[in-house]
C-alpha cells in the first residue's frame, strides 16, 4: 500500500472517532471513489454528488495548473491543501499528484481543531527527526 493510501486511512480512522468530521473520500479522474461517511452524520452520497460543483474536481485543479495560477507557481511551489468555509460545512481540500482527498467537516467547529487534526494525522510520519546539531 502506497503512502498516500496509508495517510487515506488515517482520515478515515479520524472520521470514525470525531464526531466532527462528517465524511472523507478521494476524487480521481473526476470520480469519487474511496467514500466514508460518518455513521451519525446526516448525509449521505447523493449530497455529496449534488456539492461535487464546489471544486473539488481533479479537471479543475488541471485546468488551473495549466493556467499558471497558484497550483503551479515556480516560487511557491504546488499547493497543498485548501480549506474552503461555508455557511453549513467546511471543505478541506488535500492535493496530490493524481487525485484530490477531501474530507467535509462541520462548519461549527473550532478550526484549528479539526483541520489541525486532520492535517497532523495525513502528514505525519514515522520517521525520527534529524538533528539539527
Amino acid at each position: 500500500m502506497k503512502d498516500n493510501d496509508n495517510n487515506y486511512e488515517k482520515i478515515k480512522h479520524l472520521v470514525e472517532v470525531d464526531d466532527d468530521i462528517l465524511s472523507v473520500f478521494i476524487v480521481e479522474s473526476s470520480q469519487i471513489r474511496d467514500l466514508y461517511i460518518a455513521k451519525n452524520a446526516k448525509i449521505d452520497r447523493t449530497y455529496i454528488t449534488s456539492i461535487k460543483s464546489i471544486g473539488f474536481d481533479e479537471n479543475d485543479k488541471t485546468k488551473r495548473e495549466e493556467k499558471g495560477t497558484l497550483y503551479d507557481n515556480k516560487l511557491l511551489g504546488k499547493i497543498k491543501w485548501v480549506v474552503s468555509e461555508y455557511d453549513n460545512l467546511r471543505v478541506l481540500k488535500i492535493m496530490e499528484k493524481d487525485k484530490i482527498v477531501v474530507v467535509l467537516v462541520n462548519s461549527d467547529t473550532q478550526l484549528q481543531h479539526t483541520i489541525d487534526n486532520i492535517l497532523g494525522y495525513y502528514y505525519h510520519t514515522d520517521e525520527i527527526p534529524k538533528s539539527l546539531f
